[in-house]
Parts: structure tokens; sequence; C-alpha cells
């Protein structure tokens, strides 16, 4: 075993000495001695919790303990063994819990890709999340739809606690993270995902810790690839810590375990965000709005969240908007299924089973895409509408377009031609499929480019663009309360600040004609990412150097936006706060919107 991972060490607070699992420990009585001897192989200093070490100091005195264990261990193995029960492994098979804790150890060690080399930032975003490991695992997808639901929430609930594990963990353990090794990741991510179930979701002790330490044990026969063993010091010292979590806080106390006590006294949800990011936030919004967005993306009462999924439907634009469709779709997803003001649907916690399966899906009826997210295509079609009229002859061009939810609905307004571009290889192909399902791929050019780049052409000749939806690569801070893991991260903000001033500046100075329509969005909590690139972007045309576009703010409208007209703010720009408008839409991302007109 490697001496970073021997090295970890159990503080205990209280005074009263640690006792292991009859099962796999193999003494109950602490010991009062410090020093190991390199043969030594036990949890034995009162206080304290050692993972063993073939490393430890070589000095011991108790010649009379060594040669009883050195008699034992001369025992032919079938005595040593008589009366214990071991599990059985033979037929050991992946469950929620495997997937779970091999999603989050696998995300763990991969390494996220920031802006690509050449700083086009076509690979922004393009990270390594758990949530995507996990659906990506082939025994994943062999679960049942009740197993798959669990291992989900096992990986959105350490996700989005994360913050509030670690500080526990350490808590208890002297030196936390581990040390990398060979099996560092999968350590932590099996002490994470069993103190989110002992913390969080208050599965029975006896259940998370029996199954989550089990993990461990058939990992080398539950994974593809020729895995060694996890040692079983190893698991003991996993055992022994979820043990002292779920144990009593104090002697004789049973109404609280050392878990729930260390849960209050030592942390609060504001432990799963980045702190540079609460600053931030304050400075933009104030502290009371802080105070809102944080519960909205991170509630003290975990039993409280639940999953927030938002469709899209081809009747958005259409005169079957109030019809008998929309009645059937609705009652056919499920009776608690609701249609917001905007015209999206949210679908209730009685529609079962996964996506693929609800009503609508292959028939290409609607596709996933959150309330906020619709804003921006909304805004642009109403704008064009009211200018033209008739949308049959116009041409849009829809940038950063990938996953394509706001491309189908530009689509689905008609327009005569519109153009998705998306400079990342992966994500265009998750384009392209979406289309495909939902019937629009043939009346969609997709183009795989990096959008500062590229310029519209049609047989050889510069084509018009009248309407250009930008919602260029962002920190993505908004869309926490779903990705709870971009709360924590720090993001190359100047870089990514780079990027949007570039492609702003390039759509409005070489592709949109005068006249034409804008939007630019984000899915950014940050002002520096949305407010004031829009404002640079304004002041930047007034310079009156020649090429720069001169841009003028279309204020958006209340009656454009259903629902979100408390949103709109004194320059007419749409800034949507988690936590801050009334009724469902408390509950949704937080959107940047502003609409602008090309003068000259």
């Amino acid at each position: 075993m490697k001496k970073s991972i021997g090295s970890l060490v159990l503080l205990f607070q209280s005074s009263k000495p640690f006792s292991m699992d009859p099962v796999y420990g193999k003494r109950k009585k602490a010991m009062n001695q410090t020093n190991l001897s390199k043969n030594e192989n036990m949890y034995r200093v009162p206080g304290r919790f050692e993972l063993p070490s073939r490393h430890l100091s070589p000095n011991r005195s108790d010649t009379k303990l060594n040669s009883s264990r050195q008699s034992e261990s001369k025992k032919p193995s079938s005595v040593k063994n008589k009366g214990k029960s071991k599990p059985n492994l033979t037929n050991a098979k992946p469950n929620s819990r495997t997937v779970a804790v091999y999603a989050l150890a696998t995300a763990a060690a991969s390494t996220y890709e920031s802006c690509s080399s050449d700083g086009s930032g076509a690979e922004v975003g393009s990270l390594s999340f758990a949530s995507r490991q996990l659906e990506q695992d082939r025994n994943y997808q062999l679960l049942d739809a009740r197993d798959r639901s669990f291992a989900k929430l096992l990986v959105s609930t350490v996700e989005r606690r994360l913050g509030q594990i670690d500080k526990i963990l350490a808590c208890c353990i002297e030196k936390y993270p581990p040390k990398k090794g060979k099996h560092s990741h999968l350590i932590q991510a099996t002490l994470r995902t069993g103190a989110a179930q002992l913390l969080f979701l208050r599965t029975p002790p006896f259940a998370a810790i029996k199954e989550t330490v089990q993990v461990l044990r058939i990992y080398h026969r539950a994974t593809p690839s020729n895995n060694p063993p996890v040692p079983e010091a190893m698991i003991k010292f996993v055992n022994g810590v979820f043990r002292k979590l779920s144990g009593p806080a104090t002697e004789g106390n049973a109404g609280s375990s050392y878990g729930d006590m260390l849960l209050k006294e030592k942390t609060n949800p504001e432990d799963n965000i980045a702190p540079w990011l609460i600053t931030k936030w304050k400075t933009d919004w104030g502290k009371e709005y802080t105070n809102k967005i944080c519960e909205q993306m991170m509630p003290s009462d975990e039993s409280s969240v639940v999953p927030r999924i938002d469709l899209s439907t081809k009747f958005t634009y259409s005169s079957d908007q109030n019809s008998d469709k929309v009645q059937q779709l609705l009652e056919a997803l499920g009776e608690d299924s609701i249609l917001l003001p905007h015209s999206s649907i949210r679908v209730g916690t009685n529609l079962k089973g996964g996506v693929k399966n609800w009503p609508g899906y292959n028939e290409g009826t609607w596709w996933v895409q959150d309330a906020s997210s619709t804003l921006p295509a909304l805004v642009l079609v109403s704008s064009l509408r009211d200018k033209y009229g008739d949308l049959s002859w116009l041409n849009i061009v829809d940038m950063c377009a990938a996953p394509g939810g706001k491309t189908s609905q530009l689509l689905s307004a008609g327009f005569a031609s519109v153009t998705a571009v998306e400079a990342n290889q992966r994500r265009s192909r998750r384009l392209i499929e979406n289309l495909k399902r939902l019937g629009f791929v043939d009346d969609c050019e997709v183009v795989v480019q990096e959008g500062q780049t590229w310029y519209p052409t049609r047989d050889g000749k510069n084509a018009p663009v009248h309407g250009i939806l930008l919602d260029v690569p962002c920190s993505a801070t908004g869309t926490g309360a779903r990705r709870p893991d971009v709360l924590r991260r720090s993001p190359v903000i100047k870089d990514l600040l780079q990027i949007q001033e570039k492609l702003a500046n390039h759509c409005v100075d070489t592709i949109l004609d005068v006249g034409g329509i804008m939007v630019y969005a984000t899915c950014s909590l940050l002002k520096e990412e949305s407010e004031l690139q829009v404002e640079k972007l304004i002041a930047r045309g007034k310079d009156k150097n020649e090429g720069r576009a001169v841009m003028k703010t279309l204020p958006i409208h209340p009656h454009e936006v259903p629902g979100y007209e408390g949103a709109i703010d004194g320059n007419g720009w749409l800034r949507v706060l988690p936590g801050v408008l009334e009724g469902h839409l408390m509950s949704t991302d937080g959107f940047f919107v502003a609409r602008l007109v090309k003068v000259e």
C-alpha cells in the first residue's frame, strides 16, 4: 500500500475509544500505543483512527502482543476465519451506488478543459461532469428505472453538497483529501457518497454503510479493466469513517449523530459555492438578492430539492397555442404538469421513467429546455415579427447553437433560413441529432466553425442576415441549481470576456445587416459577462471608427415575456435572478437578455 494512503488519520472528537465493526475489524478494544511496528496492521491509537501502512515506525516494545500475532498468523486460514462471515463477491454486479461512485471518481480524475489552444473558446464549457460520466456508463444503462433514479440522486446530491461534505470529512480525517495514489479518487468518491446518504438523504445507516463499503469490495470485479483489488485496510478505514459519522454525537446521546452535529455547527449551504462568486454576487446584486439566489440554488433542506424539467414545444408560435394539442400533451405528461405563462411546460413529479419514454418524444413534439433559456428566441422573434410581419423570407443566424433548443425555437417560428453555427465538433453532433428527432434537420444549415471567423455566403456572395441570436460562452453561473459544480469552479473570466467581446463585435460589424436585430444573451449571473459587455458594445460604436457598427437598445416590453415582466430592468434588458420572481418562475435558471438594433 502506498505511503500516501497509509497516512490518512481519522481524528476523534470524543474521548471514547473507537470500536471497529465485528465483521470487518479484528479488534474492538483500542490500545494505548502510538508507535507501530512495520508489520502492524491494526487501528490502535485511542482518540485516533489510523489507516495501516508499511512505512510506520518500527519501534515497538510490546513483544507479547507481537508474539501472539505471530502465532496467530501461523494458524491455518480455516482456523483463523472460523465463525467469520465474508461477503460473497463471486457474482458481484454493479448497482446504483457502484455506478454513482465510479462516475464521481472518474469525473474527479478527469482534467477539465478550458479554452482551445488558439483562444477561440471552442472548448469552453466542455467539462467532465459526474452526471455525464454516469449517463455514459454502460452499467448505468442496464439498471432498472428505480436504480437509475437513485444513482442520479446520489451523484446530484454529492455535486450539490460537495463543499459541506468535504468540510465534514476534513473535520474527521487529518489529511483530506487523500494524496494522489492508485485508489485515491475511488476512496474519496466513496467517502463522499456515503456521507451524502448519511447527512443529507437520511438513508438508514446500516444500508448506507454496508452497501457503500461493498462498492470497494467488488471494485476489481465490477469494472471492465483489470483493476487491482482495493486493500482491505482501506475498506476498513472507509467503514470506520462512516460508523463514526453515524454514531452518537456525544456519549449516551442517541438523538443526534456525530455527522449531524458537524453539519449543523461546522457548515452552511454557502460552503458549496465558491467564496469569490458570493462576493461577486453581493457586489452586483446586494446581500438580499444574493441570499435569495443561494437559497434557490442550495436550499437548506435537501428534501425540498425537486428536479426541474421544462419543455418547449412546436406550438409556441403557431395558432395551436391554446388548442387541444397543447391540452392533450399536458394531460399525457401528467395532471401535475403545468403550462407556464410564456408557453413552456413544466413537467410534474408524477411522470416517471426516462425522458425518451415520455409522450411526444418519438414524435418530435417537444424538447427539453429551461424556461429562462427560451427568452432570447422569444424576444428576437417578437421584434422581427413586429418589424417585418412575414417571417418566411428572413435569414437568421444562431451563434453558439448547440445543443439546439434555441435553434429549434427559431425553426418553429417559420423563418426562411436558419443557420446554426457551433465551434465544438462534439456539441455539433448532438445539435444535429436533436434536429433530426424534431424533424428540423432539412430546414437548418449547421456550420461547424468558430463564430468569430464565420461569414454568411450564398452562391458565392454575401448573404443578408436580418437577425442574430448570440448566446455567448460564459461561466454558466445561472445554471447552478441544475449544475452545482459550476458554482465551485473559478472560471477563466478574463479569457471568456475576450471571447464574448470578439463574437459580439464580429456579429454586429460583419454579419448583421443595417436595420437588423441582434439578441445578446448569457446564462451568467455576473454583470461583467452580461450588462457590462452590452454597454461596451454600444459605446464602441460612438467612436465613429470605420467598420464599427452603431448599436442601439431595442427595449423588451412586458407583453413579450409573460411571467418575466418583473425581470425587465431600467435599460429595457431582461435580468432573471433565481429565487427573485414569484410563483413557479422563482425556480428557473439565471439569465440575461439584451436586444439591440444596428443603426448604421
